[in-house]
């Protein structure tokens, strides 16, 4: 059957596969980035995990640099999604139901999928930046951290822009970031015995951070008045 343009319509099972092999590209791509970096992968070594043919990392990402592209911007979804961000914080509930929300779901993130290549590529990237690091920053990090800021204004009593506001984004998020990245090495070696029991481990991270906000919070307001 021909399309709305005249043109023939591809079987959906053809749809299906190229959906397919597009995915598989995706994912093994990620992983050849977080072993190897940007630089020293190669299309043909995508292509050969991959089980696909030599032209297929063009043709559905035009090259290796929009592959790279797709590649950051699933590593930043599989840490948390956008609309999960937005979905929470439209919801009814207090900022600290939904931070406790948010820390949530990076520890189950942590818990269920503990060696992943998507952390691996994104700590890559921000140690040694390409020039696709700019997309990434604009349509992930950017709209992420705004949803953040505000979170934590709304705790403690002040603009998301505000100086302490920016610097307790850091201490809230920096320990989930870190044990993301290095929760084998910190069990294994550093704190032997270190319990990442999810509930545990949430109901530990969400009391230091209140805590924080709270001792800062109150020396901030202090000063402006």
């Amino acid at each position: 059957m021909d399309n709305a343009i005249g043109k023939p319509s591809l079987p959906r099972a053809s749809r299906l596969d190229g959906q397919a092999t597009r995915l598989q590209i995706l994912e093994k791509a990620g992983e050849l980035f977080a072993e190897q970096g940007l630089a020293n992968t190669t299309s043909k070594q995508i292509c050969e995990r991959s089980q696909a043919n030599s032209a297929a990392v063009n043709y559905h990402f035009v090259n290796k640099e929009g592959l790279y592209r797709a590649v950051l911007l699933e590593a930043h979804a599989r840490l948390v999604q956008l609309e999960t961000l937005v979905s929470l914080n439209e919801r009814p509930g207090s900022a600290q139901e939904k931070l406790r929300a948010l820390i949530t779901v990076l520890v189950e993130r942590l818990h269920n999928h503990p060696d992943g290549w998507a952390l691996k590529v994104l700590t890559r990237e921000v140690l040694s930046p390409s020039p696709e690091f700019e997309v990434v920053l604009k349509e992930q990090s950017f709209p992420k951290a705004h949803i953040l800021r505000g979170l934590l204004g709304q705790i403690m009593n002040l603009p998301a822009d505000h100086p302490t506001t920016l610097r307790s984004a850091i201490s809230v998020f920096a320990p989930c970031l870190f044990l993301l990245i290095a929760h084998q090495p910190l069990k294994q070696h550093v704190l032997q015995g270190l319990s990442l029991e999810p509930q545990g481990l949430i109901d530990h991270m969400m009391c230091y951070a209140l805590g924080g906000l709270q001792a800062v919070a109150a020396t901030a307001h202090d000063a402006a008045s």
